[in-house]
């Protein structure tokens, strides 16, 4: 999917997906990984929604990234 990187203004500030389809989903991302692209860029996202997790913050659906690069 495609979208807008931001950060929420919460307590944990997780990073989320603006997707183009006006879904915000909250980002979780693999450990130790290091993101090449500032919030507010726009990615292309690829991932999985797992019904087994939730997070503290609540923001939106979770959605497990395998792989996130820059998009138009």
């Amino acid at each position: 999917m495609r979208g807008t990187l931001r950060r929420v203004e919460v307590e944990m500030q997780p990073l989320v997906l603006d997707a183009d389809d006006g879904t915000t989903w909250e980002l979780l991302l693999p450990p130790g990984w290091v993101l090449e692209v500032e919030p507010g860029a726009r990615v292309t996202v690829s991932g999985d929604a797992p019904t087994d997790v939730a997070t503290a913050s609540m923001v939106g659906p979770v959605l497990r990234v395998r792989s996130l690069s820059p998009g138009d």
